[in-house]
C-alpha cells in the first residue's frame, strides 16, 4: 500500500494525480477513472472537512487489489469546527448545466464500488474500487 499525505491547498491537485498515476501502473491513458476518482475523494474533503482550511491535510491511499482493482482511499481532518458533521451520500440527479454537485456521482460511475468508514464527527476515509481497464461509461459526464 501506497501512503502519502497533502496539504489544504487545491493547487497540490495535480501533485495528487501525479502520485496515483505513478502509483497505479497502467498505460497513461488507463489511469483516467484513478484519476478523476482521487481528484474528486480529495476535493470533496478539501470543500466539506476540516482538510481543506489552513493548515489541513489529507491522507491518500492506494493499493491494488486481486483482478485489476485498484483501491483508492481519502482520509479527511474531520468536520470543519463550529459545523455539523458531513457525511458523503449520493446527492440528487443535478442540473446539467449546475457547476457542482457532481462529485460522488461522478465516482458512482467510475467505481466497481465505493464506501466511507469512520465515526460521524471524527476523521473519515471515503474510498473507492477502479477498474482502470473497464470502459468508461459513457454517461459519466451526465
Amino acid at each position: 500500500m501506497r501512503t502519502a499525505f497533502f496539504g489544504s491547498q487545491p493547487s497540490q491537485a495535480a501533485q495528487i494525480r501525479s502520485w496515483c498515476q505513478r502509483g497505479a501502473r497502467v498505460p497513461a491513458h488507463r489511469a483516467f477513472p484513478l484519476l478523476l476518482v482521487v481528484s474528486e475523494l480529495v476535493t470533496n474533503a478539501w470543500l466539506h472537512t476540516a482538510s481543506g482550511t489552513e493548515c489541513g491535510r489529507v491522507r491518500v491511499q492506494m493499493r491494488h487489489l486481486p483482478g485489476r482493482l485498484v483501491r483508492i482511499a481519502v482520509t479527511d481532518d474531520g468536520p470543519r469546527p463550529g459545523q455539523g458533521v458531513c457525511l458523503p451520500r449520493l446527492s440528487p440527479e443535478a442540473d446539467a448545466l449546475a457547476t457542482c454537485g457532481r462529485g460522488l456521482r461522478l465516482v458512482d460511475r467510475l467505481a466497481v464500488e465505493w464506501g466511507w468508514e469512520g465515526e460521524p464527527g471524527r476523521p473519515l476515509t471515503v474510498w473507492a474500487h477502479t477498474d482502470p481497464y473497464a470502459p468508461v461509461p459513457d454517461t459519466v459526464g451526465a
